[in-house]
């Protein structure tokens, strides 16, 4: 297991190195500090939507609603900012909308015992879908100064995006590896007939890791609609697969039960590099998404590989040890 961690956190580190190298070799002014806080800012929202996604894969699960969620909580605080409500109620109904859909997610899944591809899957098309009906497929702008602060303005030279996402990843965190239902998430992707036979109720757990997806989906919503100053009904879509890249470069695995939310934040930062690069480069976004893509196969293949490899050491040693025994 050690060996395992080992693997998957130096694989993130070499995804690290390797995006700044190619950056600062290939790139003009991809390492200059003020482009720097421009890639951190610009991660802010993956690495939000990943805090939540994080938890969904370690119990073996996933979550196609992020996209979908991202567009749909942006778009309903344009809305309501239209209608003139009161910015931190707007904020509110919002946060309120995205943690009801992960629930809703989470009750198809835990209790309707739909696939959690199929149940997100969904979910996410029908918020997509309802995202066009707010303003009939065209964008809210203009918004307060107030709430464009949350999404450009700074403190002590950092950008507030960047607190709001430290919150969320210290909150993941603390609650990973703090608290009970943290360790129970871990034992959910680990064994989830254990957990069973030890009384714990699988389905309430499930149904709050889908929950915080959704709550995360949607603080990631309101801070792009802000640091825009624009909601479009498809802003959220490039959010679904840099939340599920940057998990997997964070070396979260996909068979379950392993990975850490800090972790999540630094393959954040390397899609986040990423991105910046291709855009310096006037890379077109639907090639981005291909680049990406790409990267997810190869690191997910590295993983099954050394997995493989690791498995089947550990098989050859537990046949050599009884021999070794006999003699």
């Amino acid at each position: 297991m050690r060996i395992a961690k080992k693997h998957r956190s130096l694989l993130t580190a070499a995804c690290v190195l390797a995006a700044f190298l190619i950056g600062g070799s290939f790139v003009p002014n991809f390492l200059k500090p003020a482009n720097f806080l421009n890639v951190i800012r610009q991660c802010s929202i993956i690495a939000i939507c990943a805090v939540g996604v994080t938890q969904v894969i370690v119990i073996k699960g996933i979550d196609l609603s992020v996209g979908g969620n991202v567009t749909f909580c942006g778009m309903l605080t344009g809305l309501l900012l239209g209608m003139g409500v009161p910015v931190p109620l707007a904020i509110l109904a919002a946060l309120v909308a995205g943690l009801l859909i992960g629930l809703i997610s989470g009750v198809l899944h835990a209790y309707l015992e739909v696939p959690a591809f199929i149940a997100t899957l969904v979910i996410g098309q029908i918020t997509q879908g309802a995202s066009y009906l707010f303003n009939n497929g065209r964008s809210f702008g203009g918004f307060p100064e107030s709430y464009v602060f949350l999404g450009n303005g700074s403190l002590l030279g950092i950008p507030i995006s960047d607190y709001i996402m430290v919150v969320f990843v210290l909150a993941g965190v603390f609650v990973t590896t703090k608290t009970a239902i943290g360790t129970h998430i871990y034992g959910l992707g680990g064994n989830e007939l254990v957990l069973k036979n030890a009384g714990i109720n699988t389905a309430k757990i499930k149904l709050f890791v889908f929950s915080m997806s959704g709550f995360c989906a949607a603080a990631a919503g309101v801070l792009l609609a802000a640091q825009l100053d624009t909601a479009h009904p498809t802003q959220g879509e490039p959010y679904q697969l840099d939340a599920i890249a940057a998990c997997i470069i964070g070396g979260v695995s996909m068979s379950g039960g392993e990975g850490k939310v800090i972790l999540s934040m630094v393959g954040a930062l390397v899609i986040g590099s990423i991105r910046n690069i291709l855009n310096l480069l006037s890379v077109n976004s639907f090639y981005q998404n291909i680049f990406v893509g790409v990267i997810i196969i190869a690191v997910v293949a590295i993983s099954m590989m050394t997995r493989a490899r690791r498995e089947s050491k550990t098989a050859q040693f537990a046949a050599a040890e009884p021999g070794a025994l006999k003699e």
